[in-house]
């Protein structure tokens, strides 16, 4: 680009409600796509930043280093895909949805289990067969608990937004490439937690993005950050790792920006592990943005 990073993206102002706007009228654009490289940005949302409603620590370096990245790898870059994670307050995992017997709600990071629903323990206010019977999926199909959230990324709120500085950047890119960035819109269905971007975590219904994984086949290279690492980005790695292979696709390398996604606290050595294991058994690469170079 001919225009300096620091005239895009103020570092002092991550995390920060601003209007304000780079100017642009000056860039040159440079619209050159060899359908080689995608990078996916997951969830950097305010709302998952440091002082956010679900705050993961050490986001805003993670939001300055992706930006970085994407900057000094523009040309290289030939889309990009930026998942975002809307809610509405009553939703299964938020703590509208349950009361004990006491008829009080859930406090935020609160696990609730089938049993403890057979037992009395918690009660779903809403859809109570359909909780229930996605209880017994996620247990069934051994995936995560249902853990209770605070309220985040509620749609229309500051908090649900791609955070300011870098969808000024994102607002450059598409300028510059003269191309629109792929916004991929996850968590509104009120009966299931999605964490990836490709399914939701439990589902009687095949609910499976076809037309993104579709997308996605499309690229030698996919380069991956965003939040949490723990959560939302090794999920959408796992499915689309899972459903590549389901399609016998193997013409891709993923690429994970470790110094662009954190893990929720507590969750780091157990998610350490997974994503050694994840690099073990398919093309996944974990470098950073000094190390990874087009």
């Amino acid at each position: 680009m001919n225009i300096l990073f620091e005239e895009l993206f103020d570092v002092d102002l991550v995390g920060k409600a601003t209007t304000k706007k780079p100017n642009l009228k000056n860039l040159n654009s440079n619209p050159t796509s060899n359908k080689e490289v995608a990078v996916i940005g997951i969830d950097f949302q305010n709302d998952f930043l440091e002082e956010g409603n679900l705050a993961v620590a050490n986001s805003y370096q993670d939001v300055r280093n992706f930006a970085k990245f994407i900057y000094e790898n523009v040309d290289a870059i030939d889309d990009i895909f930026m998942s975002l994670d809307i809610h509405q307050p009553k939703q299964i995992f938020h703590p509208a949805w349950w009361v004990n017997d006491k008829g009080q709600y859930p406090e935020p990071f609160t696990v609730i289990t089938y049993q403890d629903v057979l037992e009395g323990k918690w009660a779903p206010i809403f859809q109570e067969q359909e909780s229930l019977e996605y209880l017994r999926g996620l247990e069934a199909t051994e995936k995560k608990s249902l853990i209770i959230w605070s309220y985040h990324c509620l749609q229309g709120t500051f908090g649900a937004a791609i955070e300011t500085q870098l969808s000024n950047l994102l607002f450059a890119y598409s300028l510059y490439k003269e191309k629109d960035v792929h916004y991929v819109t996850k968590g509104l269905n009120p009966i299931s937690e999605m964490y990836g971007i490709i399914k939701p975590e439990y589902s009687r219904t095949d609910l499976t993005d076809k037309n993104l994984l579709s997308q996605l086949q499309n690229y030698k290279t996919i380069v991956i950050g965003g939040e949490a690492k723990s959560h939302c980005v090794l999920e959408t790695i796992k499915q689309i790792v899972e459903e590549f292979e389901m399609k016998n696709h193997k013409d891709y390398l993923i690429y994970v920006l470790e110094d662009c996604t954190s893990s929720i606290t507590g969750f780091e050595e157990v998610t350490d592990d997974e994503y050694k294991k994840l690099a073990s058994k398919y093309p996944i690469k974990l470098t950073t943005i000094k190390e990874l170079k087009f």
